[in-house]
């Protein structure tokens, strides 16, 4: 059996595991809405319910991430990437956020499957989701995630 260490010297997706003091159903909050998106990774708009399709842009509108929401498990979110022109190989991948009681707070489990180490973008991504995961906890936990902020056209 693979374990996570093992998993960030082989072919594996992406994944990381964030604690936080705040309960489950804050960290689903955060990613449930375009508002709470919004906070933590960047500007978004459209629809982040079961069955939406929403969109999160970076560097001026430059690199937009278009996104479905997938029906998912209790405490689970899933994203589908179906369009982001600077990074294609996002297109088809899925992104999924299991989050679990724990203690006081909530486990996040998040796994970004199809974000590999083969693919061209993987440091860059790396780096990024390393970001705006600890952004999402610092929005959930104090109120003030690190998004990205888009300048006004």
């Amino acid at each position: 059996m693979t374990t996570a260490t093992d998993r960030t010297e082989t072919s594996e997706d992406f994944e990381r595991t964030k604690t936080f003091s705040a309960p489950p159903e804050k960290v689903l909050a955060a990613l449930r809405t375009p508002e709470g998106i919004t906070d933590w990774w960047g500007p978004t708009t459209g629809s982040a319910d079961v069955g939406g399709t929403f969109e999160v842009s970076f560097q001026d509108h430059e690199q937009v991430i278009v996104l479905d929401v997938e029906p998912a498990e209790e405490g689970q979110v899933v994203w589908t990437v179906k369009d982001t022109p600077l990074t294609p190989e996002w297109v088809g991948t899925t992104i999924v956020f299991d989050v679990a009681a724990s203690g006081d707070g909530a486990t996040l489990h998040f796994r970004h499957h199809g974000l590999t180490p083969q693919l061209e973008c993987f440091d860059m991504c790396h780096a990024g989701w390393t970001h705006y995961l600890a952004s999402l906890v610092s929005y959930v936990d104090t109120g003030e995630g690190q998004p990205s902020r888009n300048e006004a056209a």
